[in-house]
């Protein structure tokens, strides 16, 4: 009864908005990178696998399309919204290794420590899950195709897979499915318009896409000829890629998480994009990987953290998961308080900016637009902002440095 009792306890304190994310990596629990999985489970071939999404993701019917990214082969389903009520399910195996993952590597953390505080004695969170899955099945780590299982009609490529279909196949169609304000870099919002487009794409809004009115739409009639869907996160496109298929078209591709995770690839994954990519701004980008190389060669640069003075300090009340501290030697100016702060500032017209917000949120690429429109001439976009920084080094491979430069971490999210 006991054991019981705090497992339910537990369980109820993982599913809390606000947990530790990293703290308790090798020490709580084991990880393992998607690069080592492979031989992880092979050296363990009494292994459970256990997919702590929900029912909709692990069969790919879910509601938000863009999570519908596969599954492993063989895995349990248990979603961790279930984990209190259907933990008996797992006891069984509670000395045997089981490897947990989710989409992203947080829930599957929240797992973690709850089945390896609760008893059980051999948990291995898989680092990265079915997002890096993606980004290195095909491409890096060709073993990890043999694990994976889908129910989608379509492939979903990689930034780099997306890179290589294009520059080696002039057959390939285009279809961006974004509004026509995002495509044409209208927006006002200038998020969309940061994403800009791909050389050669051609725009027809996902809505515009129903069954009723498939054969009035400006498609190839070639079923078989190739085509890539891209948006800017990733939903609509899936959701478009999927009702091709159902018409007939055989070979459809999706950008995974659509500009939005192609703005992130970084020129060393994708050394063409400059090439494919019109994104015809006064401001550039970089990703968390290119900001510790740029730090190197530009100590004095500029970075700028244009959240809220809350948000920076740590105080967030409501969206407590944003207290996340900031990044190393960050000036904060909230992008409210920056037209008034300029003064503040004047002395790096012509030197290094790198801005930044919580993750890809909207205020750093608005602040970057203002301060160039304003004649600073080197503003740079932090993709992935403060949050991606933490998570590529916890779950990347090689990238466990940048670790160092976020600083301020509350322990409760460490």
């Amino acid at each position: 009864m006991r054991y019981r009792i705090t497992l339910l306890a537990l369980a109820c304190m993982a599913l809390q908005l606000v947990s530790a994310q990293y703290k308790y990596d090798n020490v709580s629990y084991q990880t393992v990178y998607i690069e080592d999985l492979c031989a992880q489970l092979k050296k363990y071939p009494n292994h459970i696998i256990l997919d702590v999404r929900s029912k909709g993701e692990n069969s790919d019917t879910s509601s938000s399309a863009n999570y519908n990214i596969g599954h492993m082969k063989g895995a349990i389903n248990i979603n961790i919204s279930e984990i209190s009520a259907r933990w008996r399910e797992l006891n069984a195996t509670k000395d045997q290794p089981i490897f947990v993952y989710c989409s992203h590597s947080q829930r599957s953390r929240r797992v973690s420590k709850i089945l390896s505080d609760s008893g059980f004695t051999h948990i291995i969170n898989v680092n990265g899950a079915m997002t890096e899955f993606n980004l290195l099945k095909n491409v890096s780590v060709p073993c990890v195709n043999d694990l994976y299982e889908t129910a989608n009609t379509f492939k979903i490529l990689s930034p780099a897979e997306t890179a290589k279909l294009i520059s080696t196949n002039k057959d390939v169609f285009i279809l961006d499915v974004r509004t026509d304000s995002a495509f044409r870099g209208i927006s006002l919002e200038e998020r969309d318009n940061a994403y800009g487009k791909l050389k050669g794409s051609v725009n027809i809004p996902a809505e515009s896409f129903t069954p009723a009115t498939f054969d009035k739409i400006p498609i190839p009639q070639m079923r078989d000829r190739p085509i890539l869907v891209i948006d800017d996160q990733g939903n609509q496109s899936a959701r478009t890629a999927k009702l091709l298929t159902t018409q007939g078209y055989t070979n459809v591709n999706l950008a995974f998480n659509g500009l939005d995770m192609w703005m992130e690839a970084g020129k060393k994954e994708v050394p063409q994009r400059e090439n494919i990519w019109i994104h015809p701004h006064s401001y550039s980008f970089i990703n968390s990987e290119e900001f510790g190389e740029k730090m190197s060669t530009h100590p004095d640069a500029l970075i700028l953290d244009v959240r809220t003075v809350a948000e920076f300090t740590n105080q967030e009340k409501q969206l407590t998961y944003k207290n996340r501290g900031h990044i190393d030697g960050a000036v904060n100016i909230p992008l409210s308080e920056l037209l008034g702060r300029l003064n503040e500032i004047n002395n790096y017209k012509g030197r290094e900016i790198i801005v930044y917000s919580f993750n890809n949120t909207p205020e750093s690429f608005t602040a970057a637009k203002f301060l160039a429109d304003k004649g600073f001439s080197k503003v740079t976009v932090l993709t992935g902002g403060l949050w991606n920084i933490r998570w590529k080094a916890a779950n990347i491979k090689g990238l466990t440095g940048l670790m160092k430069w976020v600083v301020d971490v509350p322990s409760d999210n460490l």
